[in-house]
């Protein structure tokens, strides 16, 4: 039976003893399908991990070939749950990671050892890992529940951040609205970072508009402050625009001078498709 290519990895089909873990080519560990599966991952998501350093080395056993063991299980677990339950950016948990690993052991690791270990990073990094907290935040607030239905203490309390710290950031509930906004660019980003392989334009307008959908409400906010003319929020949306279209352009099969239009025309095409159906007529 020929290889699979998965991404830039290619797996060979060495069946695993269910008890030992151990291939029938000698070598102990699975194949990153088996991590996958184990771990609720996706492969393009491992591979975007390996890459950026974030996951421990995986063991190289031909070119192109590697094999994961319960370490990387145990590593991917910890992430998703930084992930999803702290809101922690990647960067920080790579800093975290390593101190993380080597707390746990086959019972996981316990809730207090984590909060211990995430609240000495956070004093350690200082001011920028606490704000991006409240702006990630302040994003899923705005985004579920809308501008007027949010308050600081929502956002705080979502960021497990002190009240009494948030002005230490933000002045105000504006100030993180519009930052939340603007961070949409790296939240989807990103995401079009660990693609696989490069996307045509219809297929990016169809994977922004994916991506895009759960922040949705949060840009008809600000696409229809902007309509209102609200000072603060005036050119927001075509900077968010702007800059989804430079995190796209790389991710394209088009080249060239090319791709810079390509690349506008699918962010444009996405935007509308999610928000033109609500907002405002201005006619």
């Amino acid at each position: 039976m020929a290889p699979r290519t998965r991404g830039t990895e290619i797996e060979h089909p060495q069946p695993l003893d269910a008890v030992s873990g151990t291939a029938e080519d000698g070598h102990e560990g699975f194949t990153i399908s088996v991590l996958a599966e184990r771990t609720g991952t996706s492969i393009p998501t491992i591979h975007h991990y390996r890459r950026i350093g974030l996951l421990p080395p995986a063991v190289e056993v031909a070119s192109n070939r590697f094999y994961y063991d319960e370490r990387h299980v145990e590593a991917l677990e910890i992430i998703r749950l930084l992930r999803e339950r702290r809101n922690l950016p990647l960067a920080a948990i790579r800093a975290m990671l390593p101190e993380l690993l080597s707390l746990s052991d086959d019972g996981g690791l316990r809730t207090d050892d984590q909060d211990k270990v995430v609240l000495s990073y956070l004093e350690r990094s200082g001011s920028s890992a606490i704000a991006n907290r409240l702006v990630v935040a302040a994003r899923t607030c705005f985004a579920e529940r809308g501008y007027a239905a949010v308050g600081v203490s929502d956002i705080c309390r979502t960021a497990g951040v002190a009240k009494g710290s948030f002005y230490r950031y933000f002045d105000s509930k504006e100030a993180i609205f519009l930052a939340a906004a603007r961070s949409t660019v790296d939240a989807v980003g990103e995401q079009l970072d660990q693609l696989p392989a490069r996307i045509s334009e219809r297929q990016a307008v169809e994977k922004l508009q994916h991506l895009m959908r759960p922040m949705a409400p949060l840009l008809l906010e600000v696409a229809s402050f902007d309509l209102l003319h609200q000072p603060a929020v005036v050119g927001v949306m075509g900077l968010i625009v702007t800059g989804l279209a430079t995190r796209l352009m790389p991710r394209l099969t088009t080249r060239g001078s090319s791709a810079t239009r390509a690349a506008r025309r699918a962010v444009d095409d996405a935007v509308s498709g999610l928000l033109r159906p609500a907002l405002p007529s201005t006619s």
